[in-house]
C-alpha cells in the first residue's frame, strides 16, 4: 500500500498475523507495519521503521492507513521536527 503525507510517498508493508505462536499465546494477533519512505519522516530519520502492534489496537485506531497518519501528526507536532521543517526552508549562509 502507499499513503501520501505532506507531499511524501509512504510505502507500507503490513501482515495482520505476524506470529501464529504469539497469536496462540496471548489469544491475540500481532501485527507488523513497515513504513519505507525515501526521504525523512517525524518518525524516523532514516525513512524506515517496523512497528508491531496489537491487531485489536490498530483496529481501534481505525486501520493500518489511520494509525500511520495519526501517528506522523502527532510527531510532526514535535519542536525537533518544526526545527528541521524550518530549516529547510532558511537560506544557508555557511
Amino acid at each position: 500500500m502507499q499513503i501520501i503525507w505532506e507531499g511524501i510517498i509512504i510505502n507500507v508493508n503490513y501482515v495482520e498475523n505476524y506470529s501464529r505462536a504469539f497469536e496462540k499465546s496471548y489469544n491475540e494477533k500481532l501485527s507488523h507495519i513497515e513504513i519505507m519512505a525515501d526521504e525523512e519522516l517525524p518518525i524516523t530519520e532514516t525513512g524506515y521503521k517496523s512497528i508491531f502492534i496489537h491487531h485489536s489496537n490498530l483496529m481501534r485506531w481505525g486501520g493500518v492507513e489511520k494509525y500511520i497518519i495519526e501517528e506522523l501528526n502527532h510527531a510532526a507536532k514535535s519542536d525537533a521536527w518544526r526545527f528541521k521543517q524550518e530549516s529547510k526552508n532558511q537560506l544557508c549562509l555557511f
